[in-house]
Parts: C-alpha cells; structure tokens; sequence
C-alpha cells in the first residue's frame, strides 16, 4: 500500500477551504510560497500572504480547523488506497488543467496515465436509455475502446454505465468520474463495476472522502467528465439533461461536440438532435468519432505504436498541441506556453523527429495522437 502525505492533503483541504478562495488565487499563491503545506498552521509564513489574502482570511489558516474530521479522513484514503493529485503535480491530467475553472486537487483509486489524456472521449448519455440508445452505444463504443481511446464518463446507471462496461469489455481503459467521494459508489448496484474501473483506469472525484453527499456535486463534476476529454459524445438526454448540462461546459471549453441523431418522436432524442442542428457532429458509427483524430495517422502509424517517452518540456508543448488541434503555430504555441521562440523551434524539431506531430500548410503544426 502506497502511504499518502497526509499532511499536504490537509493543507490543500484546508486552504480550498478558505472563504473566496478560488483557483486563480490558490495557484498564486502557491506560485508565491510554494505547496500549502510550507505554510498552513505556520502563523510566520502565513504573513507573507497578506498581498494576496485578507487578515480574515489569512487568520483562518492559522487557526485549528473543526470543520473536517481529519482522522476519518486519513482512515478512508489509507483503506481504500486513495490517491492525491494537485494541479502543482505533473501528474495531474493537463487537459483538466487547462479548464477554465479545474478543481485544485483530484482523489483517485487506481492508475492515471499520461496516455490516457491522448485520445479521450467523454460519453454522457439518459439514465433511461432506449434500446436503440443502449444497443447504438455498445456498437459504437466497443470499436472505439478498440482504438485505444480512453473512455470516460459519470458512472450513473444508462449510457454511463454501458460506456464504461463496452470499453471493460473490449480490453480498453476507461475512467469514471464520481459526484462522491472515491469511497463511495453511487449508486450502490454499480460497485462491482467500480472495482472493475479500478483495475483497468480509474476513479475520479474533486470530493474530500467522507463528504456528505449532496446534490449539487453532481452537476459539478461534469465539467470534470468533459475537461478530461477531447470530445465529448452525447448519446441520448433531454434538453435540460445532465448530458446536454456536460455538452454545453465542453462547447465553452472548445471540445469537440459529437452527438447521436434519434427519432424525433422520442423524448430521448431531443437533447442530441438540437445539438446536431446547432453544429455538433453527427454520429452515425464510429468512423465518425475515430476518424475526427486518426486523420493524423500517417507513413505507417498505427495505434498500437507504443507513443514515446517525452520530456517535462516536450509534454508542456505536445499537450498545448494536443488542446489546439488540428493546428497550431509556432509563434501561437510560444505565446500559450511562455517558452522562448527559439527553445520552442528546437522542441517541435524533436517532437517531429518521435513522430507524434507533424508541420502542415502554413507551417503549423498537428499531432499525429
């Protein structure tokens, strides 16, 4: 069992915490004094906030917090082995970083990979599926996973939990991510397929263990199921889904929308028809979503290369590559990574020499993953 730090886990519960304290200024201060461990209960290093912090505020990190039952806490992420990400971690998923609101750390039970980031699509669908709706995505799904595409989605009964169990069963990896906390299933009837997930991928939530549950965390953890994804795929929803909620967050985030066209007579249907006439992409197999990325896949690359291994610097472009696809600029990528022009010429250059990008007319650039 990998033994977590709890006291930085505390410190990042803690200043998350703190009355209007949002991300933007979480990550300046940490850019200022470094992880909220170096200062949380420290009173000396708590005065260097006050730039950034109000008395108020900086006041509530030096005192003792009740709100939380810490040894509880600890207990649930010591027995069910759960993980911590910060948005300071390289580990922590890039596309999420780069939402416009990401939660500041992540809980998580079982692998994360930096690969699972490459080819993600999100599946949000009606708890209530039709049989087309259940039958159209397996179909879909199954070649997908094939593909090597991660799929992810919110583990709730319906399209949810067919995306995750087609992919189990095509051997592909797949993530759930959680409105509770990573100890706890909901619903219950889905544990055994939870455990499953654990093994091949993971579960996901921006929830404390053993918060309360409430309802609201559900509609939160949608910009979650899309921020991990290069696009999302609605199946079947409502307009006033939970579906049509985590298309409309990826439509602001810029994601690649695609939607499953249904009988206008269903209710069902009415969520993906309006999108597919406000310009999301139609599906009608898988060639629809497969090919909106493996276009790329040129001179002999196939999905079954194993993707190089890249540097700290080369995964800060390849991954701002990855956000702007299809294209991207040198002087764009120069501008959004704050890397020198030239350093950046010389890091596109190894990135073409690994072969996972490549320069296209006027000189920009596309990813071949």
């Amino acid at each position: 069992m990998i033994r977590q730090d709890f006291e930085k886990i505390r410190a990042w519960i803690k200043l998350q915490s703190v009355k209007n304290v949002g991300i933007s200024t979480i990550r300046k201060i940490t850019e200022t004094i470094g992880d909220p461990s170096n200062f949380i209960d420290n009173p000396e290093s708590c005065s260097h906030l006050k730039e950034i912090l109000s008395p108020d505020q900086i006041n509530s990190l030096k005192i003792a917090d009740s709100k939380y039952d810490w040894k509880l806490i600890e207990k649930l992420i010591d027995d069910y082995e759960i993980k911590f990400l910060t948005i300071n971690d390289k580990k922590y998923p890039a596309l999420l970083r780069n939402i416009y609101s990401p939660p500041p750390f992540i809980f998580y039970r079982g692998e994360l990979k930096d690969s699972d980031f490459r080819k993600s699509i999100a599946v949000v669908g009606t708890r209530k599926p039709s049989n087309y709706g259940k039958l159209m995505t397996k179909k879909i799904i199954a070649n997908v996973a094939i593909n090597k595409f991660t799929i992810i989605s919110g583990l709730a009964y319906g399209i949810d939990t067919i995306a995750h169990q087609t992919a189990l069963e095509n051997n592909g990896r797949t993530i759930a991510i959680l409105g509770t906390g990573c100890e706890q299933i909901y619903p219950a009837a889905n544990q055994k397929l939870a455990d499953e997930i654990i093994n091949s991928g993971a579960l996901i939530s921006e929830q404390i263990p053993g918060a309360k549950l409430e309802k609201w965390f559900f509609p939160m953890r949608n910009r979650i199921i899309s921020g991990m994804s290069l696009g999302v795929f609605v199946v079947e929803g409502a307009i006033d889904s939970g579906a049509l909620l985590t298309a409309k967050i990826a439509l602001s985030e810029n994601k690649d929308l695609f939607a499953l066209p249904g009988d206008i007579n269903r209710s069902q249907s009415v969520g993906p028809n309006y999108l597919i006439a406000n310009g999301a992409k139609i599906v009608t197999g898988s060639a629809s979503i497969i090919e909106e990325y493996d276009m790329f896949y040129e001179n002999g690359a196939s999905d079954s290369a194993d993707f190089p291994e890249l540097d700290e610097e080369e995964k800060i472009v390849y991954d701002t590559i990855i956000k702007y696809r299809p294209e991207i600029s040198i002087d764009e990528l120069h501008i959004k990574t704050g890397i020198e022009i030239n350093q950046i010429s010389s890091i596109v250059f190894m990135l073409e020499l690994k072969s996972v990008i490549k320069r296209v007319s006027g000189g920009k650039i596309t990813p071949l993953y």
